[in-house]
């Protein structure tokens, strides 16, 4: 009797696959002609609510009960949400299938103040401080929640939509290791959602070191200051010769001061400052010996004054050689909306994915700039975007581990 209920169930199971997959192939033909304006304007008025959220909040609160509150909204159940304050919503697959295909974006900005995070609107761009790096991705992964939800874009196999702390507010993005962890053997291979960087294929292997440094001196009164030095001028020598590692090592790393602030201003000492230094490297062993000559560099310049370093974040060369089933679908979803593709780095989230063994591609909804002069994120691309989001989604929904997939 057992094996008659199982072989019912598998029966249905592939029944309902071949719905599922005809649903699929019949929305990859419709979605040149769907008009998804709606779901674009969606993802402009989520991502300015999100901006305007404060952050970071504890375990991000704020801006995740926004996020479960629209998911709600559409009528969804599945919602998770662990103790790091990690949102998960699960979409069941057509049949029987165990695995999951991970689409995840970043939530919470620390450099977030009322003004600068408060968006601009023009016809053709909007503006914010973090409007483009955080929560626009995380607006596209809502918007395209509420997509599959009304559509029934329900796939062969099951989907796991993530919404994690970004590393600005989650130190060496310690939730999102963690939800990786418990959910490792599980998880076939993930999509990294981001605001911009349409048209980047992250391809080329390197991995980095990010280090933040605190520098205090003594305060004193601007005229009395004696032998003193000021915390501008430690974080300048230190930055001179972070910048002075020998051109052997310089040939294959990079050391990047990313960040230099210190100071308020005429009229005051100078006693704190910080500063912000990214190591790069195609190579791991490199990588490792290179930043401890810069943490050794530090230290030296740095003498006399109280210095805090931390490692920020660190994460491995990334596996391009795994990834390639999905650069190669992205390829292809750039193709159907007639983007010319760019080669970039593997990020992160992604050489986070690969070191728990998953296969991942990162994927930008729209272009932007971000300079001292200018911050903006353009508009006009969102429509292309999003479509190409649902089409990577699908085909990569038909990857199979180990195996490379047949583009259509």
């Amino acid at each position: 009797m057992g094996s008659i209920k199982i072989f019912l169930r598998r029966l249905v199971g592939f029944v309902r696959a071949l719905i599922g997959r005809g649903k699929a192939r019949t929305l990859l033909r419709e979605l040149k002609k769907i008009d998804v304006s709606r779901y674009v304007n969606r993802i402009i008025s989520d991502g300015v609510l999100l901006n305007q959220i404060p952050s970071p909040s504890d375990a991000e609160k704020l801006r995740m009960e926004f996020i479960m509150q629209r998911l709600r909204d559409f009528g969804l159940s599945n919602i998770i949400i662990d103790e790091l304050g990690n949102v998960a919503v699960l979409f069941p697959a057509f049949g029987t299938k165990r695995d999951f295909l991970l689409v995840t974006a970043d939530v919470g900005d620390s450099d977030y103040t009322p003004l600068e995070s408060s968006v601009r609107l023009t016809e053709d761009r909007a503006s914010g401080q973090g409007f483009g790096e955080t929560s626009l991705g995380a607006a596209a992964l809502l918007v395209f929640a509420e997509f599959a939800q009304a559509t029934s874009f329900h796939l062969d196999k099951n989907l796991l939509l993530l919404f994690t702390k970004s590393l600005s507010v989650d130190e060496n993005y310690e939730a999102y290791r963690r939800f990786l962890d418990a959910w490792a053997g599980q998880i076939s291979h993930g999509i990294v959602v981001r605001g911009t960087g349409l048209g980047t294929v992250e391809s080329r292997q390197v991995g980095a070191y990010r280090l933040s440094l605190t520098v205090k001196t003594p305060e004193c009164e601007l005229l009395s200051t004696g032998s003193t030095v000021s915390a501008a001028s430690v974080l300048g020598s230190i930055a001179f010769q972070v910048g002075g590692v020998s051109a052997d090592a310089k040939q294959s790393a990079v050391v990047n001061v990313a960040r230099m602030e210190a100071g308020i201003g005429y009229g005051h000492w100078t006693s704190e400052g910080s500063m912000d230094v990214e190591i790069l490297s195609e190579d791991e062993r490199i990588l490792e010996a290179i930043t401890n000559i810069v943490r050794g560099t530090i230290e030296r310049a740095g003498a006399g004054a109280s210095l805090d370093l931390r490692t920020r974040s660190r994460h491995s060369v990334g596996d391009s050689v795994r990834n390639a089933p999905l650069t190669d679908a992205l390829r292809a979803s750039l193709a159907f909306i007639k983007e010319k593709p760019e080669i970039g780095i593997i990020s992160e989230k992604v050489a986070l994915l690969n070191d728990h063994g998953i296969p991942a591609v990162a994927v930008g909804i729209t272009k932007g700039k971000k300079t001292f002069e200018e911050d903006y994120v353009e508009l006009e691309p969102l429509e292309s975007g999003f479509r190409q989001l649902l089409f990577l989604v699908e085909r990569t929904a038909g990857i199979v581990p180990g195996k490379e997939i047949a583009l259509r």
